[in-house]
C-alpha cells in the first residue's frame, strides 16, 4: 500500500526525458531517498548510440545512492527506470520498479545495517536505448566496485513478477535467489531465450560488462504496456507486493552474502506449486537426456512384449502429430480472421488484443475436443498404451533434442515426457488393472508433474508472445494432451463423445465471449491518432490522423474529424517532419504561435575552401526532442553532434537530441565556402496541448492515442538556409 502511494504520485501524468513532470518525478524521488537517510546525487551525461541513418543523444540524469556497509566485500546495485515512454504515464513500466525500490529500501532501514554496499541506480532514459544505464556503466566510478545486480522490471500490468534473465555461470546467483525467495517464480528457459533475442533492459549493459545479477519483471495484462494508460488504476497490488518480495529478500540475502566470488557453474532452474524454485546444476542435464532416451527405449520394448502392436504405435504417433498441425492450423487462422474485430490489433506493444484470455481457452477447449474425439475413435481398435507410447515419441525425442540444444530449457518438456512415459510403463505393467481404477489412479499422479510444468510453460509463451503465437500454442496444448493420454483415457466413461463434445460447445462458449470483448471500452480503448504538423514561417500547418484499415477504424477517424472540424481529404508524406508513416491523411490547421528554436553561430571559420560551423540549438517550446535533419542532395555534413565525432557523416540523415540538454544542443557543420547550409531543425513537443489548447486531443474513454503512429504530439520544423552572425 505505501509503495502503490508513490506510483501514484509518479504516474500522474507522462514524465518522458525532456519534460516538465520528468524534472518533477526526479525531484519528488531525490526527496524520497534523502528521508530516507540517503544522499542522492544526479548524474547528468550525454549518451550517445547510432543506428542505421539516425544518430541518437540523450542528456541522461541518472539518480545515484549508496547506503555503506559495514564489512563490505563488493557493493549490490539494485536498479530501476524512472523515465517513462512517450505519452506513456509509466505506472507499471517502470514507476513500479522505482516504487519497489524505494519501499523495500525503507524495509532495509528498520533493520540491521548490512554487511556489503548497496548502491541505487534510477536510470533515466531506459526506453531512449537504456541511455542511463550506459552512462552509468561507462563512466560512473562506482561502477568498478559491482559486484552484482538486481534489476526491476515491468512488461504490463498484473501477473508474478518472474525472474527472467540472469548472466552466463548464474549457478551462484540462482542460489542465492533460492535463498532469499524460496517460492520466487523463475524458470531457466528465459536464460536460453535471452542469448538468443536482441532483446534488452537496463540489465543488458551491467550483463555486458561481466556483473552478475537477476532480472525481474512481470508480463501479465500486457495490453497497457507503453501505452497512454498504463497507469496505477490499472496495476495490480499482488504484483507490485510480489515484486516487493523479490527485491526486499534479495537485497537482504545478496547485501549479507561473500561477493568475492559470485560466479559458478550454469544452473536449471523453474518453479512448482507447493515446491517452489528448483534449482539443479546444469550437469545433470545430459543424464537427463540420456535416462529420457532409455526411457522411451524401455517403455517401448516392454509395450511390445505385453502385446503392443505395431498399427497401435504407429496410430498414436499419426493422430499426434495430425493433430499438432491441425491446432497450428486453427491457431493461425483464429488469428487472421479475429484480428480484423480488433481495432487495437497493431497498436499494442505487449500484446495481440487488449483481451486475448477467453480466446486462449477457446484454443486449449477446441484442442481438448480434437484429442479427446481422435483418442475415443482409435481406442475402439487398439490399446491405450500403444497409443499413448506413440503419442509420446515427438514429445520424448523433442526433449532428447533439447537436451543438446538448448540444455537450460530442456526441463520443461523433459520432466513431462519422462513422467507420461512411467505412467505408460506402470499401466501396462499393471496389465488389465492399467485400465481400471488403479491404473487411472497411477496416471492420475503421474499426471500431476505433467500439468505443473506444461501449464506454466503454454502460459508463459502466451503471455510473452500473445496471442500471436496461437499457433505454437495450439501444438504446445495438443503436447500437453498427448502427455496426458494415460490419465484422460478415464474421459471415455460413460461414452468416448461426451468430453470432446463438452469441449466443443464450451470452446465456442469461450470465443463468443472474447469476440464480444472485442468492442471498444473504457477499459478496452480503440487507438485513435491525432498530430499536429508546422513548418515556422508558414501560414498554415497539418492535422494528422491515420489511414482506414477496416470498419473498426471509423470511430476513430470520426472522432479526429469532429475534434478539428476537417475531413482529412488529402496525404502526405511527413517524413521531413520525423513521422516515419509513409503517406498519411492530413487536414489544414490553423499556424501556431510559437517561438522557434534558437539557433547560435558559436564559431564560423573557412579553411582550404571548407566552412565550419559550430551552431548551438535550444527549443523554446521545451520540446523533448530536437533533431537536425539533413536532406539529401545537400552540401552539408554534420560531423559532430553533442562532442562526438561522426565516423560516416555522409550515411547519417537525422541526429536526434532528447531530454533537456545542459544547456544546448551544439553541433559542427562542414560545407564548401559559399554553399547553402540547407538543414532543418525538428521539435517534437510530447505535450501538444500546450501549444494548440487541449481540446483537440480530448477523447471520449473507449478511444485512446495511437503509440505506434505517434499520435497526441506537435511536430514543428525549422529551415536552416543561410545563417550569420
Amino acid at each position: 500500500a505505501r509503495a502503490m502511494a508513490a506510483l501514484v504520485e509518479i504516474a500522474r501524468a507522462a514524465h518522458p526525458p525532456g519534460s516538465p513532470e520528468h524534472e518533477r518525478v526526479r525531484n519528488l524521488l531525490m526527496d524520497r531517498l534523502r528521508a530516507l537517510g540517503l544522499e542522492p546525487e544526479v548524474q547528468t551525461t550525454v549518451v550517445t548510440r547510432t543506428r542505421g541513418s539516425t544518430m541518437r543523444a540523450v542528456t541522461v540524469r541518472n539518480i545515484v545512492a549508496r547506503l555503506p556497509g559495514t564489512a563490505s566485500t563488493g557493493a549490490v546495485l539494485a536498479t530501476a527506470h524512472y523515465d517513462g515512454r512517450g505519452i506513456s504515464r509509466a505506472a507499471g513500466d517502470d514507476g513500479s520498479g522505482v516504487v519497489t525500490l524505494l519501499e523495500a529500501l525503507r524495509a532495509l532501514r528498520t533493520g540491521a545495517p548490512l554487511r556489503n554496499d548497496l548502491i541505487v541506480l534510477l536510470t533515466d532514459a531506459e526506453e531512449l536505448g537504456l541511455m542511463g544505464a550506459r552512462g552509468f556503466v561507462s563512466e560512473h566510478p562506482w561502477m568498478a566496485d559491482v559486484r552484482v545486480v538486481l534489476s526491476f522490471e515491468m512488461r504490463g500490468g498484473a501477473g508474478p513478477a518472474m525472474m527472467f534473465e540472469t548472466g552466463a555461470q548464474n549457478g551462484w546467483i540462482v542460489r542465492q535467489l533460492k535463498a532469499g525467495d524460496p517460492y520466487a517464480y523463475a524458470n531457466s528457459m528465459g536464460y536460453e531465450v535471452y542469448k538468443r533475442l536482441p532483446n534488452d533492459t537496463d540489465f543488458t549493459p551491467f550483463k555486458d560488462a561481466g556483473r552478475q545479477g537477476l532480472n525481474f519483471a512481470g508480463i501479465d495484462r500486457a495490453n497497457v504496456y507503453h501505452q497512454a494508460y498504463d497507469a496505477p488504476e490499472r496495476f495490480s497490488e499482488a504484483t507490485l507486493q510480489h515484486q516487493g518480495y523479490n527485491a526486499l529478500g534479495m537485497l537482504r540475502q545478496l547485501g549479507g552474502a561473500d561477493l568475492s566470488s559470485v560466479d559458478a557453474p550454469d544452473a536449471v532452474y523453474f518453479t512448482l506449486p507447493l515446491l517452489g524454485l528448483v534449482v539443479y546444476d546444469a550437469s545433470w542435464v545430459l543424464p537427463i537426456t540420456g535416462g529420457l532416451a532409455a526411457l522411451l527405449l524401455l517403455t517401448g520394448v516392454l509395450i511390445f512384449r505385453v502385446g503392443g502392436r505395431v498399427g497401435g504405435v504407429v496410430t498414436g504417433l499419426v493422430l499426434s502429430v495430425s493433430a499438432g498441425a491441425v491446432m497450428w492450423f486453427a491457431g493461425g487462422t483464429a488469428l487472421a480472421r479475429l484480428a480484423p474485430l480488433h481495432a487495437e490489433y497493431g497498436s499494442l506493444h505487449g500484446s495481440a488484443f487488449h483481451s486475448e484470455g477467453w480466446y486462449v481457452l477457446a484454443l486449449a477447449l477446441a484442442a481438448l475436443a480434437l484429442v479427446s474425439a481422435l483418442w475415443g475413435v482409435a481406442r475402439r481398435r487398439f490399446h491405450a498404451d500403444e497409443l499413448a507410447l506413440g503419442a509420446l515419441v515427438v514429445p520424448a525425442a523433442a526433449g532428447v533434442v533439447l537436451g543438446f540444444a538448448a540444455p537450460m530449457a530442456a526441463m520443461n518438456l523433459q520432466i513431462p515426457a519422462g513422467a507420461a512415459l512411467l505412467a505408460v510403463l506402470v499401466t501396462a505393467l499393471l496389465g488389465p488393472h492399467g485400465t481400471g481404477p488403479v491404473g487411472w489412479t497411477v496416471a492420475l499422479l503421474l499426471a500431476v508433474p505433467v500439468v505443473f510444468l506444461m501449464e506454466p510453460l503454454t502460459e508463459l509463451v502466451w503471455l510473452s508472445m500473445s496471442f500471436r503465437a496461437a499457433p505454437v500454442l495450439g501444438v504446445l496444448m495438443v503436447t500437453a494432451l498427448a502427455l496426458l493420454l494415460p490419465a484422460l483415457d478415464g474421459l471415455r466413461h460413460p461414452n468416448a463423445w461426451w468430453a470432446p463434445l463438452a469441449a466443443l460447445v464450451l470452446g465456442v462458449g469461450s470465443l463468443a465471449v472474447g469476440v464480444l470483448h472485442a468492442r471498444p471500452a473504457p477499459e478496452r480503448p480503440a487507438p485513435s491518432t491525432l498530430a499536429y504538423a508546422y513548418t515556422y514561417g508558414d501560414s498554415a500547418g497539418f492535422w494528422v490522423t491515420d489511414p482506414l484499415r477496416d470498419t473498426v477504424d471509423l470511430p476513430a477517424r470520426a472522432w479526429a474529424v469532429e475534434r478539428t472540424g476537417q475531413a482529412f481529404a488529402g496525404t502526405a508524406d511527413l517524413t521531413a517532419y520525423g513521422y516515419a508513416a509513409g503517406e498519411v491523411p492530413v487536414a489544414p490547421a490553423p499556424a501556431v504561435a510559437a517561438e522557434a528554436p534558437l539557433v547560435r553561430i558559436e564559431n564560423d571559420t573557412t579553411v582550404a575552401g571548407i566552412r565550419h560551423l559550430v551552431l548551438s540549438a535550444q527549443s523554446r517550446v521545451g520540446a523533448e526532442r530536437l533533431a537536425i535533419h539533413v536532406p539529401e542532395g545537400t552540401a552539408a555534413r554534420v560531423v559532430e553532434f553533442m562532442g562526438v565525432s561522426v565516423s560516416a557523416p555522409e550515411e547519417i540523415r537525422v541526429f536526434e537530441h532528447w531530454g533537456e540538454p545542459d544547456p544546448v544542443v551544439h553541433f559542427r557543420v562542414e560545407l564548401p565556402a559559399g554553399a547553402e547550409l540547407d538543414l532543418a531543425l525538428v521539435e517534437h513537443l510530447l505535450r501538444p496541448a500546450e501549444l494548440l489548447g487541449p481540446e483537440p486531443f480530448q477523447r471520449p474513454a473507449h478511444l485512446a492515442p495511437d503509440i505506434t503512429r505517434h499520435s497526441d504530439r506537435a511536430m514543428l520544423r525549422l529551415l536552416l538556409r543561410s545563417l550569420s552572425e
